[in-house]
């Protein structure tokens, strides 16, 4: 972890940790939570997008999650969950000042929740990943405060990082690994047609002169539809990937 992210830790009562409800598993950060246990700090799993799961995938995965923590629902774009989100950080603890750090891959909706709970658009929001710059304070209620903080990389793996929306695939070096990776699972599930880039890229029209399709750019349309929740309704395949 670096020296702002460390900082932002240790100055924090209660850490929010932000995961994609498409991927809880993949979007946690070991480190964190470490740290957060041996400090004594209080940790409260935010399941984000939950609009974009079915009921019970989400259900299933709370049970596993709130048995290390308190788990929560949001969705920010449907602004569901943040009442139930507030009442769980006051629960939690009567000290005041109380200072709530929020942390998270980047593109988990960190800026977006924190946009919600302060009722006004507080911080950046974009959905490039990585878009906050520097970690700031917010008033949530009287004697609450929110620290945000940039998104939080905590792995090399650029294929896992593309997958779970931790980084822009027109910066990646080779985004057609993780676009395979995505087209395999949804063509076996019979969610899209196209069995691989080649046919995929033809399909949109992404074609290079002589007519040779563009693959990579078809690599990196698949991916960000998959990012916005616009393709892949199954996530089971996901769990055999590792951080």
């Amino acid at each position: 972890m670096n020296k702002r992210l460390l900082r932002v830790l240790s100055s924090s009562d209660i850490i929010l940790e932000v995961l994609d409800a498409r991927f809880p598993d993949l979007t946690r950060i070991p480190a964190i939570e470490r740290y957060a246990k041996k400090k004594g700090k209080g940790l409260i799993f935010v399941l984000n997008k939950v609009d974009l799961v079915p009921k019970e995938y989400a259900e299933n995965w709370k049970k596993l999650l709130q048995k290390e923590a308190p788990t929560v629902f949001v969705s920010t774009k449907k602004r569901w969950g943040t009442r139930i989100l507030r009442k769980t950080i006051r629960g939690l603890t009567e000290k005041r000042p109380l200072y709530v750090g929020i942390v998270g891959y980047p593109n988990v909706g960190k800026s977006s929740l924190v946009n919600v709970l302060v009722g006004r658009h507080a911080a950046g929001v974009s959905p490039k990943p990585g878009f906050t710059r520097g970690e700031q304070l917010l008033k949530l209620s009287k004697g609450v405060y929110l620290v945000d903080t940039p998104g939080v990389v905590d792995s090399k793996d650029e294929t896992l990082l593309l997958l779970v929306g931790g980084k822009d695939p027109s910066r990646a070096k080779h985004p057609e690994l993780a676009a395979h990776v995505l087209l395999t699972n949804l063509h076996a599930m019979g969610e899209l047609p196209f069995k691989d880039l080649e046919e995929y890229a033809q399909h949109k029209g992404f074609l290079m002169k002589g007519g040779e399709p563009d693959t990579r750019r078809a690599a990196i349309d698949l991916i960000r539809r998959f990012q916005r929740g616009e393709i892949g309704k199954s996530y089971e395949w996901m769990k055999e990937l590792k951080v």
